[in-house]
C-alpha cells in the first residue's frame, strides 16, 4: 500500500492565518507611526543641535565670529553654519581660512513637510570667538519642533534651547518643572 501524503496549508488555514495577521498590523500600524513621527522630531531637533554645535567649535577653531542660519520657512529644518567675515586662503593650501560656508544641511526627504518649527528671535544666531553667543538683541534663542502629522496629545515634541554660554541643549517643553528634560 502507498500513501500519498502531500505537506502544505490548506486553503482554510492559509485564510485564518492571513486574517490574524491582518488584525494584529491593523492594532499595531497607529503605534507604528507614532514612533515614526516621533523619531523624525528627534532628527530634526538633534541636526539643529549639531549645527550649533559644529557652529560654536567653528568660532572657536577659526577664532573668528560664526553664524548658524536656518532656513526661514516653518517647515524647513535646513541650516547652515558659516563665517560672518569671510577669509581668503592666505597659506596657499586652495582653502579659505574663514568661509561663507563652513557646513550646510537640508532637510530630509519625506519629513519637511510634517515637521513644523517655530523659531523664537531670528533665523540666525552668532557664536563669538570665545564660544558665547554675541549680544546682538533678537536672534535665535530657541526652535520648537513638532510633527503635524500625529495629534498632540502623543507628539513627542521637543526644543532646542540656546543657554547663555552658547551651548545648544535638548529639552522636553512638555516635562515638568523638576524633571531635567524640562525647558
Amino acid at each position: 500500500m502507498r500513501h500519498n501524503c502531500e505537506s502544505g496549508f490548506t486553503l482554510i488555514e492559509l485564510m485564518v492565518t492571513i486574517t490574524i495577521l491582518a488584525i494584529v498590523l491593523s492594532a499595531a500600524f497607529p503605534s507604528y507611526r507614532t514612533f515614526v513621527a516621533n523619531a523624525q522630531i528627534r532628527s530634526t531637533a538633534e541636526s539643529i543641535r549639531n549645527g550649533l554645535q559644529l557652529a560654536r567649535a567653528e568660532a572657536i577653531k577659526r577664532n573668528a565670529n560664526v553664524t548658524f542660519t536656518i532656513a526661514s520657512a516653518a517647515n524647513d529644518s535646513s541650516w547652515s553654519v558659516g563665517c560672518v567675515t569671510v577669509i581668503a586662503d592666505s597659506d596657499g593650501d586652495g582653502v579659505d581660512e574663514c568661509p561663507a560656508i563652513i557646513q550646510s544641511k537640508t532637510a530630509r526627504e519625506g519629513s519637511a513637510s510634517t515637521i513644523s518649527l517655530t523659531k523664537v528671535g531670528s533665523n540666525t544666531l552668532t557664536f563669538i570667538n570665545l564660544g558665547t553667543t554675541s549680544a546682538t538683541a533678537g536672534q535665535l534663542s530657541r526652535v520648537n519642533i513638532d510633527n503635524t502629522s500625529i495629534p498632540a496629545s502623543v507628539s513627542a515634541n521637543l526644543s532646542v534651547s540656546i543657554q547663555a554660554g552658547g551651548n545648544a541643549r535638548l529639552c522636553d517643553p512638555n516635562a515638568t518643572a523638576t524633571d531635567p528634560r524640562y525647558c
